[in-house]
């Protein structure tokens, strides 16, 4: 069912269609707000209200964008997960070859193809462990609140909310030495996990992060286990962005 991006209160329509392109938003019964602004907001406003933290338009792209699934993922938030990830890889590079004048890596001498491989396996089980710890740590804290958790849709904020890996890109063209202040996205990326799941669970933010953070432990315990196996252990910390 739709939902009022303002309350949250669900809604049994966001608009009514008079005539093509002619369209009246909703109120909604309980703030007497418009239910989803958004509708008639293009693509800019909405990227601007997600670097702003707006619990309204992850309430929009959540709840109301989104076609309802029982399982799976959009097809559409499944490429952009695989775009982080991709991003995820080009950014571990860059960092290698940019600390590779002054660190010396057996592993930077290895075949290109094989270089990328190994990193983008990296990443691989670095989102998939993530995504598992955040699940499990849902289903620890607040699972027995609920009959039924959509762990799919948790998915889908955390790849949604991550868009702020992208900014990191923009970093590397703009300033060949920004990713010297990359921990600045990462934070930017956290609170934007933490705003996301805090709007699909109906949490508090404390109790997000909390969440979040048990994640990102076993994120970290996969890299440094990966890593040490392969026998890398100098590319802990040039990977570990």
């Amino acid at each position: 069912m739709p939902t009022c991006v303002e309350c949250g209160a669900p809604v049994t329509n966001l608009y009514t269609e008079y005539s093509k392109g002619n369209i009246r938003l909703t109120p909604c019964e309980k703030c007497k707000k418009f239910a989803d602004k958004y509708v008639e907001h293009d693509f800019v406003i909405i990227f601007i209200d997600m670097l702003l933290h707006k619990p309204q338009v992850y309430r929009h792209l959540l709840f109301n964008r989104l076609e309802y699934r029982d399982h799976g993922i959009d097809p559409n938030v499944f490429k952009l997960g695989i775009l982080l990830i991709l991003f995820d890889v080009y950014i571990k590079w860059f960092r290698l070859e940019k600390y590779y004048t002054v660190t010396n890596i057996p592993f930077i001498e290895q075949p290109v193809f094989l270089q990328y491989l190994y990193i983008l396996f990296l990443c691989v089980i670095e989102f998939v462990v993530f995504q598992f710890g955040v699940r499990l740590a849902v289903s620890l804290y607040i699972g027995d609140k609920y009959a039924i958790i959509k762990y799919n849709y948790i998915t889908i904020a955390l790849i949604i909310s991550s868009f702020g890996k992208i900014l990191l890109i923009l970093m590397v063209i703009w300033d060949y030495n920004g990713l010297e202040y990359s921990w600045l996205i990462n934070i930017v990326v956290l609170t934007s996990n933490v705003e996301a799941l805090a709007v699909f669970l109906n949490v508090g933010y404390f109790k997000t992060l909390l969440m979040l953070i048990f994640g990102l432990g076993l994120k970290v315990l996969a890299q440094i286990f990966f890593i040490q196996v392969t026998n890398n252990p100098l590319l802990l910390t040039l990977l570990s962005i």
